[in-house]
Parts: C-alpha cells; structure tokens; sequence
C-alpha cells in the first residue's frame, strides 16, 4: 500500500499510548458498565483443498467399454435372457468418448456402435437364429449412448472412495436383426446395463486404490508448520501452529473436485525473528470436527522509555483555560497499576499539580474507539493549597479532561485488517494460501514495567489451496 493508505503499526500504537492520556484524565463518571473481556487461546480452523486427479480417473472410466468389449470378443459365451428361452451375444465398435467434472462429480459419456447375435434353445443345444451389425460398424450396426456419474468420498486414512453409477442408457441407432424385423438395440441397452453393474463396483475398487490424498496432505501438514513472514518491516510472522486434521467433505473449486480437510490450530503471531519451525508427523485424521473459523489473537509492544518518549511528545506542552487561570501539561510518565494502565501527570500554571492517573482501557467497536472504565485519579502532592484547589476546580477540570476521553482508531485498525490479509494471501511451495480477515480488534491495552503491550484480535478464514498436480496415481 502506499500514498495515504500507507499503514504504520507504529503509528496505531502511538493512537493507543495518546489514548491512554486521554482516557486516563476522565473521572469515575465516565466509566463504562462494560464486563472485562476474557482473554482465551481459540482453536482456529484451516480449510485444505487437495485436487482430485480427474484426468487419470477419467481415463480409467473411460476405458470401461473397451475392457468389455474386449472381454466380450475373447469370452463367446451367450448371456441369458429373461427364463433362458433367449440368448444374446455383443460386440462393440470403437466410438468416442469423453468426460467433464460438475459439482464434484465425474461425468463420463461414451457413444458406439454395436452389433449383436441371437439364439434360441432348440431342442437342446443352442441355436442362432439372427443378428445384425456382426461385419461392420457400417453395415446395420446399432449404437448407444452410455453416461456413467462418479461420485466420492473420504474414507479412513485419507483415502478417496469413487462410487459410479449408470445415469443413462439409450439407444441412437437401430440394429434389426436379420430375418426378424426387429430392432434389438432396446435389448441391448438393457443387456449392457446390467454388465456395466456388475464391473462398476469392481473398477471403483480399483479406482480407490489409485488415488492416496494422504502424501498430499502431509506435505500441507509440514509446510504450515513453517512461520510466515506477514510483515518484513515490522518482523511479524505468523506461526500457525496445527494440531489435528479431520475430513470435510467433497466440493468442487475453480471447476475441479476437491477433497477438504480441515487443520485445526492454535496460531500465534510474534514480533521479531522468524521463530522455529515445528516438526510434528501427519496425524490420523479425525472422524469430526468443528469449523469455527480463522481467529488470532496477538499483542505488539513498544518499550517502555519509548514509549514514554512520545506520550511526552504528544502532550507536554498542551494547555488549556479554566476561566480563572490556564494549565499547562509539563510532564508525562506511563506506569503499571496491576491490570490498570496509569499516566503520572505534571501541571503548570493555575495548578502546579502532579495528577496520578489510572484505568483499564477496552475499545468499543460499534463506535470505533478507545474507551476507559473504573477511571480514577489522585493529587500526588497533598497540601492545603492543594486540596483548596481542587475543591474548588475539580468539576470545570474534570469536564475539561472528560472531553478528552474517546479516541477513534477505527480506521487505522481497518488499515491494519487489511495489512493482514495481504499477507495471508500468498503463494506458498504446495499451492496457494487464501486468507480473509473479517473483523479485527483492540482487546488489551497494558502498561508493564518494560513495555506498552497492545493486544489484537483477528477474526476471518483461511484457505489452502493445493497445487493441481498434488496427488499423482
């Protein structure tokens, strides 16, 4: 990003450290009644898609009719009908052939020409008595039009199981049989669907056994494992951290059936140098799960003599009338106060004052600002000219600072969702990560003896698209 989008973390956490200066300097009449947020570890969802090789299942359906008609030419058995008073050989032409995946499924389609011969028990044994397109694919054959549908599901160990089926069967041509006038290619197309639901089964067997999802999983499994880098600049990085895997269906994406899993993870982002990567083996997956979504919780820190640095930056010099006499910001320190965050304020002017300061921030997101509750301050110094000063000023100065409470950060937090998922989406070494950060915002802000910690949280989803090439028969 850049021009007046640029997005600086830095400045976000100087919003915060102002914030804590404006806030602070309200009285109790300005807390909120809002319950402190509870802060928890949430098991984030990952949604894998690994491809399913159609090509070479499609190849193998595909080659279904050729194996029986092969079958058929080798094997000259004749094939009852009905009570065994009718008998039925079949040859099949070559035709064309072809495939094309919708919704998740495989749709094969085949159209030949075939020719078949007739016989009838005689007293006995066997006799033909008819047939038609017996010589040539030309002369009297008939012809059919074959669709099968595949469906699939994930089984144990992330295995594939095809399930095919006939969805249609229909005639295209006729085939009169000699000498009988009639036309046998409506009993062919019965004869050829209940072949094709006797080999099916077999062939979906055969099928499961030539598509493993689980090298392709594993390798997503090791490469999450990875820190990914989301911000150069800021050295942020995003440790995912999975910790199980479990099937989630079959869908279809950018046209090609997909089997999706879903990596549950505790991610954690941090700030410095790329941290360790892990090294855990693939799991067994799962027989359930839960997808609640992508969600991160991080907090960024500023130390704390920097800090102080621009807190002192942004208010020392500030002043302001009472109507009797003006005040002067002449000082400002951050301090901890146990779970509060506190200002040390020096005055000047009307109040040579040294006001302590403290609170607990909590940032209010249907306005989109920084708010304080169970405010509260104190005079440092106690002396009888103090204490006569405040009786007197304390409403017109706490009106005066109780305007400064809210803080708007709305838009910089936006910037910042944005910096996010710009580094969520990305192209990785298995395929292609696809990351959407739907809400983010201020949970935490906190003095430490060291540091200003300010924590976020990241609510969206995230995707990993794996590489079509990903499983290979």
């Amino acid at each position: 990003m850049d021009g007046r989008n640029l997005f600086s973390w830095t400045k976000l956490m100087w919003l915060c450290v102002m914030a804590l200066v404006g806030g602070l300097t309200a009285s109790t009449s300005a807390a909120g009644k809002e319950e402190p947020q509870q802060r928890r570890d949430d098991v984030s969802s990952i949604t894998v898609h690994v491809p399913i090789p159609v090509p070479a299942l499609a190849e193998l359906y595909g080659g279904i009719h050729r194996d029986l008609a092969s079958h058929r030419t080798a094997d000259r058995e004749w094939i009852a009908l009905g009570g065994g008073t009718g008998f039925l050989k079949y040859r099949i032409w070559p035709g064309d052939q072809g495939s094309k995946t919708t919704g998740g499924r495989l749709l094969s389609h085949a159209t030949f020409a075939f020719g078949v011969e007739y016989a009838k028990r005689l007293n006995g044994s066997l006799t033909k008595i008819a047939e038609c397109g017996q010589r040539d694919p030309t002369a009297g054959a008939g012809r059919l039009s074959v669709n099968l549908a595949t469906t699939f599901a994930q089984g144990r160990g992330y295995t594939l199981l095809p399930a095919s089926t006939v969805a249609a069967i229909e005639p295209t041509g006729s085939c009169v049989l000699s000498g009988q006038s009639v036309d046998a290619a409506p009993l062919m197309a019965q004869v050829y669907r209940s072949e094709l639901h006797e080999i099916l089964p077999i062939l979906d067997r055969k099928a499961a056994g030539l598509v493993t999802l689980k090298p392709a999983v594993a390798k997503i499994w090791k490469e999450l494992q990875e820190p990914l880098l989301l911000d150069e600049a800021q050295a942020l990085w995003l440790v995912v951290n999975p910790e199980a895997v479990g099937p989630a269906g079959i869908g279809t994406l950018s046209e090609t059936p997909t089997a999706a899993f879903v990596v549950t993870a505790r991610p954690t982002v941090v700030r410095g140098a790329k941290p360790l990567s892990r090294h855990l083996p693939l799991p067994d997956a799962q027989d359930r799960f839960q997808d609640d979504g992508f969600h991160v919780t991080f907090a960024l820190q500023v130390p704390i003599e920097e800090a102080n640095q621009r807190l002192r930056e942004a208010v020392v010099g500030q002043e302001w009338s009472l109507g009797v006499g003006t005040i002067k910001i002449a000082g400002a320190t951050l301090y901890p106060v146990g779970s509060q965050v506190g200002v040390e304020l020096t005055l000047r002017g009307l109040l040579p004052l040294t006001l302590r300061l403290k609170g607990t921030p909590a940032y209010d997101e249907s306005t989109g600002r920084i708010l304080f509750r169970e405010v509260d301050y104190t005079i440092k110094e106690r002396t009888p000219a103090t204490d006569l000063a405040e009786e007197w000023l304390h409403e017109p100065l706490r009106d005066e600072l109780a305007g400064r409470l809210a803080i708007p950060i709305r838009e910089e937090l936006e910037l910042m969702r944005t910096a996010l998922e710009k580094g969520l989406n990305r192209d990785l070494t298995g395929g292609r990560l696809r990351g959407t950060v739907q809400q983010l915002s201020l949970k935490e802000l906190a003095v430490q003896t060291n540091s200003l910690s300010a924590t976020f949280k990241t609510d969206g989803a995230l995707h990993y698209d794996s590489r079509a090439d990903a499983v290979l028969p």
